[in-house]
């Protein structure tokens, strides 16, 4: 299908085609008034020469002189006009232009009033074939104006048609006529003049607008392309440093996997354990703080509000860091003042541990101290620590990705660059201001400040305290098509004390609810190796045996996964899983029956 490129009519009360068809007109019209009043001196001249063998010269000196200076008038106005024509009211000017143009017409009708009777009937036909052509070359100064050519011509035909009448008595039929037809005859070429005015104001106007519009588009277009390169080069720059980051753990697993094949004595077995499981969980907080990236730079983090007690969400949060914390020797302290908000509990989790976790790694003395406080509309959460600060010409580079202050080496102890890389895009997710004093060897302070109303659902008030002896005695079904992680799954679980049944597919899942009923908790891998999915399986099972907790895990780390899991109201665990999180995890949803 095709559109017609022509323009389409606008409608003649259309405010904005109106004025500008009306200061278009004024602007040609006061550019032709300009060169006016030396078109008129040379008329009356030519009038002059024509009549001053019949009339006294001293009442065509008189009648030049106001005729030109009628024109003068009117070329003063115009170039006022022009000058100032974006300041003044084209209604206004446009009745103006009008009265003047009555003015100077009738400047000229004098003529045949005071001249034509005392010359003879060849020069008077000659006289009058010249006022006559005057209106017609007013057609093109009205510049398409009928209401400027109507006042300008009526009063130049007029003395000159009734002129002629009083002289000859019998042509007044005729002389009458034809006036009036030569009058609606202009009038009617000024009418389609202004039609076309109107037409080329509108293509104008359509065309300044499709410029206007290429313009804002190729903006556009050139910011999505700056946006597009910062992002490439973003990436590259992730992925150089996360290669890097990746590779040095995985050399060290294989060292250490070459040393357990070689079966070392069993004192150093223990420390060996340690260093893997330590390698472990900083591939595995590695993989995570990528995939929350992915996630946060996609916009497909979906944000779930309640209401949420900050101060009991800070405490228990502090708990999870009191060993860290004692293990370096620094004192953890509190100032928690009762805050409650509206907002997801699961952010701001995140956004504490990881600026607890840094203001930790990097304190070796002193203490790190966590605040919560309302000042005025706003809930405060303010990290604090007595470390090693941050120069000021560092503070902006800290909440890049991979960017570590003072860590040339890469000291995995020291995490890999992510958090605060994190904790910026989350706040940047729930509309909440972060913010930073430090000062080197004198500590650091970070502040976020959240929007403290509270007018939501009460779902929760902080993280699952209860320890696993509450877990003891449920139902868990497993579902894995890998039978390994199937197994060290079951083994985990049961070691809290959870009753654990276990499928390794999808008919042996609907087997267990067939013969036990609902568990406690579904627990299901997403990817089953079958057509349907762990997502697809729970929510059919669902609909068969009523509501049940579900837990799905998954290593898939494409953003757009991340929409469907929120619309689904599943619990979401991402590969590699850490037994703390899957504890809290099932805690959580324990404590809040909310799967």
């Amino acid at each position: 299908m095709t559109t017609s490129a022509n323009p389409q009519p606008a409608s003649r009360d259309d405010p904005s085609l109106r004025r500008a068809v009306v200061l278009e007109l004024i602007r040609l019209h006061a550019g032709m008034l300009l060169r006016l009043p030396w078109v008129l001196l040379f008329m009356a001249c030519g009038i002059g020469w024509l009549i001053h063998a019949h009339v006294v010269v001293s009442s065509w000196v008189a009648w030049a002189g106001g005729t030109v200076a009628a024109e003068c008038l009117r070329a003063a106005y115009a170039k006022r006009v022009l000058q100032h024509i974006h300041r003044l009211d084209p209604d206004k000017v446009h009745s103006r232009l009008t009265w003047l143009a009555a003015c100077a017409g009738g400047m000229v009708g004098l003529c045949p009033v005071l001249f034509l009777r005392f010359m003879p009937i060849a020069d008077q036909a000659v006289l009058v074939i010249v006022l006559f052509a005057t209106p017609a070359a007013g057609v093109s100064v009205a510049v398409s104006s009928r209401q400027i050519l109507a006042a300008y011509s009526l009063l130049i035909l007029a003395p000159c048609g009734l002129s002629w009448i009083m002289l000859y008595p019998q042509h007044t039929g005729p002389a009458s006529a034809l006036t009036a037809l030569y009058w609606l005859f202009i009038l009617g070429v000024a009418g389609d003049g202004e039609h076309l005015l109107r037409r080329a104001v509108l293509i104008r106007n359509q065309r300044d607008q499709t410029l206007q519009d290429l313009e804002r588009r190729n903006a556009d277009v050139q910011a999505a392309m700056e946006r597009a390169e910062q992002s490439s080069q973003a990436r590259d720059r992730v992925l150089a440093a996360a290669s890097h980051d990746l590779r040095q753990p995985l050399h060290a697993l294989s060292v250490y996997s070459a040393i357990l094949v070689a079966r070392p004595s069993q004192e150093v077995l223990p420390e060996i354990a340690q260093n893997i499981d330590k390698l472990v969980r900083n591939l595995g907080g590695l993989l995570h703080g990528l995939l929350d990236l992915s996630r946060l730079s996609a916009g497909h983090y979906a944000v779930d509000r309640q209401r949420v007690s900050l101060d009991r969400l800070a405490e228990d949060i502090c708990r999870e860091f009191d060993a860290q914390a004692a293990d370096k020797d620094l004192t953890l302290r509190r100032d928690l003042q009762h805050v409650r908000l509206y907002d997801d509990p699961l952010v701001i989790g995140r956004i504490v541990r990881n600026l607890l976790d840094n203001a930790i790694k990097y304190t070796d003395h002193g203490h790190v101290g966590v605040q919560t406080c309302k000042t005025g509309s706003r809930a405060v959460l303010a990290i604090t620590d007595t470390g090693r600060g941050i120069p000021q010409s560092e503070q902006d580079r800290i909440f890049e990705e991979f960017y570590q202050l003072g860590n040339p080496g890469r000291d995995y102890g020291r995490g890999v660059g992510l958090g605060l890389a994190i904790v910026k895009r989350l706040c940047d997710l729930i509309g909440a201001d972060i913010g930073l004093v430090s000062q080197p060897g004198r500590g650091t302070r970070f502040e976020i400040l959240f929007d403290s109303r509270d007018d939501g659902p009460h779902r929760y008030t902080g993280t699952a305290t209860a320890n696993l002896n509450s877990l003891r005695g449920k139902s868990v079904y497993l579902v894995d098509d890998e039978t390994d992680i199937l197994h060290a799954m079951n083994l985990l679980l049961k070691s809290w004390g959870l009753k654990v049944r276990t499928a390794a597919s999808i008919v042996a899942a609907e087997a267990l609810f067939e013969q036990h009923g609902k568990p406690d908790w579904l627990i299901a891998d997403l990817r089953l190796g079958e057509p349907e999915d762990g997502l697809s399986m729970a929510s059919r099972l669902r609909q068969i045996h009523g509501y049940f907790p579900v837990l799905i895990i998954t290593g898939d780390r494409a953003p757009e996964q991340f929409q469907t899991f929120a619309a689904s109201g599943f619990r979401l665990l991402q590969k590699p899983i850490v037994a703390e999180k899957l504890a809290g995890k099932l805690l959580f949803m324990h404590d809040s029956r909310v799967a």
